[in-house]
């Protein structure tokens, strides 16, 4: 199924996790067919560390959301791969 060209991505909330870093949640409203609508994301410490201000945070969240959420289109493709050997 497509993927919506401008998908609009909700922050709905977010966990601190124990061994470092947090993880964000997101909650996509026009996901186009067939794509899940829940995104989560995950910030390390060092990549907390290294955003000086809410810009630079914003556009890490970004770039994170866009890399998951076009790779979601890519299941179809890699699913069925699971499991299966390559000889070189």
């Amino acid at each position: 199924m497509p993927l919506a060209a401008n998908a609009i991505m909700t922050f709905v909330g977010y966990d601190i996790i124990e061994t470092g870093g947090i993880s964000m949640k997101f909650v996509c409203s026009n996901p186009g067919g067939g794509e899940p609508s829940d995104y989560t994301v995950f910030i390390t410490d060092a990549e907390l560390t290294g955003t000086a201000n809410l810009a630079a945070l914003k556009t890490l969240v970004t770039d994170k959301l866009k890399r998951r959420y076009r790779a979601t289109g890519l299941s179809t493709k890699l699913d069925p791969l699971i499991g299966s050997t390559i000889t070189i």
